[in-house]
């Protein structure tokens, strides 16, 4: 998806096809700027699919197989505009409310100047080692953005600004992410016709729009559908990051407290929660953690099946551990860091597409030749910021070479699948 360069720390310049076309950087902004604007602004609906991956899994002991599938909601360029500006602002705001909390090192997801997930993982492996004995506890929140509570949330925006109640333009925002629109992507495309491979910019005319997606005064259903729960943000919109964190706040403060307490260490990437403490406390920690959730609202819980305690010890020069820990991507032993199995899968699955594209696409043009300049650009150690340079990087971060020796076999298994149309 091509880019320009942010401008005013949140202006990027989009061109995926909507229901409105991008607008350059001064016309964003004197639209963002607006307050009265902002305020009455009408917001388009989101368009949203499911994100499916297949994954493999090992359940006591036995190989699984299943597919995980994420709801993603995409905005319209100018409501993306809004969001974005909106979210640099409630940045900021965050930024200066947690810079003197005891908590405020413990939240490092959607965070500037952290760091990447790598730098991340790296900190936690360290801190095992530093310790003789230690219990790695991995929590993970099950559909995170889909169970945030509204009322929290609304509360915590209103602490983070310093506002006894949301401006106008702010509650615009505040309800556009909470009470959102939207529209199934597919379902869109088989009501107007369109080749999902060439599609219409914008989707559609605004009287199509009102007659043909809305259904107003004909046979036709209307395909808008609202969120009318009490909780649940749209994931994949320029502010649902930081309205994650904000939601947060509590849950931050008393885990970092209580962890504290015990001489332990919290960390949170969005969903992802990891603890490090010495191994006698492990079961409080976990209560703990699973009474805060609990706060959060009914809908937030915590993903038992994905709950993982791995105890580690020092003996002589050497770390053991009864199970590796698996956190950011990655898999630590005591020795070793590797990629996780899941991640190294989709590398293999991304490239079993990309080639059997390729392939169909020369059949297409009645060719038997694949051009395979971009694929060994995007799966292979010949290009600048792929898979493979992210292990290459990950192998310098944590020294230890496994990350580049799973790869090792790439390039024949690309040649392989050259060979086999993506098999």
């Amino acid at each position: 998806m091509k880019k320009t360069p942010r401008e005013g720390g949140w202006y990027v310049r989009k061109f995926f096809p909507h229901f409105d076309q991008p607008l350059d950087f001064a016309s964003a902004k004197r639209r963002v700027e607006d307050d009265a604007w902002v305020a009455a602004h009408a917001f388009w609906p989101f368009l949203g699919f499911e994100d499916r991956k297949r994954r493999f899994r090992t359940v006591k002991g036995e190989r699984k197989a299943d597919t995980k599938s994420r709801p993603i909601k995409y905005c319209s360029h100018v409501d993306g505009y809004v969001f974005a500006y909106y979210a640099f602002c409630a940045q900021e705001a965050y930024e200066r409310y947690i810079k003197n909390k005891a908590f405020a090192e413990s939240v490092i997801g959607y965070r500037k100047g952290l760091g990447t997930n790598i730098d991340m993982a790296n900190d936690a492996f360290r801190e095992i080692l530093r310790r003789k004995r230690a219990v790695a506890i991995c929590l993970d929140i099950t559909s995170f953005f889909d169970t945030v509570d509204h009322q929290i949330l609304k509360t915590n925006l209103q602490r983070v600004l310093g506002a006894h109640r949301l401006s106008k333009s702010w509650f615009a925002v505040y309800r556009a992410m909470t009470r959102y629109a939207w529209i199934d992507a597919e379902q869109l495309q088989r009501r107007l016709g369109i080749d999902p491979a060439k599609p219409p910019r914008p989707l559609c005319s605004a009287s199509e729009f009102r007659s043909k997606v809305r259904g107003d005064g004909g046979m036709l259903q209307n395909l808008i559908k609202t969120n009318d729960k009490k909780h649940g943000i749209p994931q994949g919109s320029p502010i649902s990051a930081i309205l994650s964190n904000v939601f947060m706040l509590d849950f931050d403060a008393a885990v970092h407290a209580y962890v504290s307490k015990w001489g332990g260490s919290y960390r949170r990437y969005s969903d992802d929660i990891m603890v490090i403490c010495a191994p006698s406390f492990r079961l409080q920690v976990v209560n703990f953690v699973r009474k805060e959730i609990a706060k959060l609202g009914g809908a937030v819980t915590l993903s038992e099946e994905k709950t993982e305690i791995s105890t580690f010890e020092r003996k002589g020069g050497s770390v053991t551990c009864d199970r590796p820990a698996t956190y950011l991507g990655f898999t630590f032993d005591g020795t070793r860091v590797s990629l996780r199995g899941r991640t190294l899968s989709r590398y293999y699955r991304r490239m079993s597409y990309a080639t059997r594209h390729a392939a169909a696409s020369a059949r297409a043009k009645g060719s038997a030749i694949v051009f395979k300049r971009k694929l060994f650009r995007d799966f292979s150690h010949l290009g600048s910021d792929n898979f493979y340079s992210y292990a290459r990087r990950a192998a310098k971060t944590f020294d230890n070479k496994s990350p580049t020796k799973q790869l090792r076999r790439h390039v024949r298994i690309l040649y392989r699948k050259l060979s086999n149309g993506g098999r």
